[in-house]
């Protein structure tokens, strides 16, 4: 990737997709893919993407490991493991596009009614925990989206903010590490993508300073709030982006 106009903005929007992500926990994919799409290859923003997001969340895992409920994390990641394979089956006869869609419209449809204030009681986790595996599980395989769903599952139940950041972080690293190998396997990561995200290594030092200096000065209230208003916003991104295309 050379040094030109390009690498710059491609450098500006990860700075910007890539602070978010490490202050909640998600939002990468969802604003990063659009707003990539604009001055990259389509064929080359998965492959660039993917290492990047494994490596943010390596590092909020670095830093909230202390706090990760491991029991909880293990149920996410086996549920949505045993899953996503069998979901990834159902592209082959659906419509992609359409399902995004519906997913996305459901995700900000919950979104709403959370930030309005709406909260469902839900005493027994672990249950919920399988669930949400098993809801980001399907949806991750056809939309690509697997953070949102388990994000706002643990709004609902009002976790605290480096709790929130550590499961997600835990939880995504496994979906991550066996999303990648194959994409290696296929060669939508090679040498190529990965050389590119070298440049972006800098970058990622930088977000990891503003969302520390974004972290110190967030309440728990706003954290979960500005969790569910990025999850909304970012999927209603994605509805108009696959509209528009």
């Amino acid at each position: 990737m050379p040094l030109d106009e390009t690498l710059v903005l491609v450098g500006l929007i990860i700075l910007f997709a890539a602070a978010i992500k490490i202050t909640f926990g998600v939002g990468f994919a969802l604003i990063g893919t659009p707003l990539l799409l604009l001055v990259m290859d389509p064929d080359k923003v998965v492959g660039f993407i993917a290492p990047l997001i494994l490596l943010q969340d390596l590092i909020i895992l670095s830093q909230t490991w202390r706090h990760v409920p491991w029991k909880h994390a293990a149920l996410l990641a086996v549920a949505a493991s045993v899953v996503a394979p069998f979901s990834a089956q159902l592209l082959t006869i659906l419509d992609q596009q359409a399902l995004q869609i519906t997913i996305s419209t459901i995700i900000i449809v919950i979104g709403i009614a959370l930030l309005a204030g709406l909260q469902l009681s839900i005493r027994r986790e672990s249950v919920a925990m399988v669930a949400g595996g098993v809801v980001s599980g399907i949806v991750f395989p056809l939309s690509g989206i697997s953070g949102p769903p388990v994000a706002l599952l643990l709004v609902n139940q009002r976790w605290q903010v480096q709790t929130m950041r550590a499961v997600l972080a835990a939880y995504l690293v496994v979906l991550e590490v066996v999303t990648i190998t194959v994409f290696a396997i296929n060669g939508v990561v090679n040498a190529e993508s990965l050389l590119a995200d070298l440049f972006m290594l800098p970058v990622l030092g930088l977000s990891v300073v503003l969302s520390a200096l974004a972290l110190r000065r967030l309440k728990p209230d706003h954290y979960r709030k500005f969790v569910t208003l990025i999850v909304v916003l970012a999927a209603l991104l994605g509805v108009v982006n696959l509209i528009l295309s």
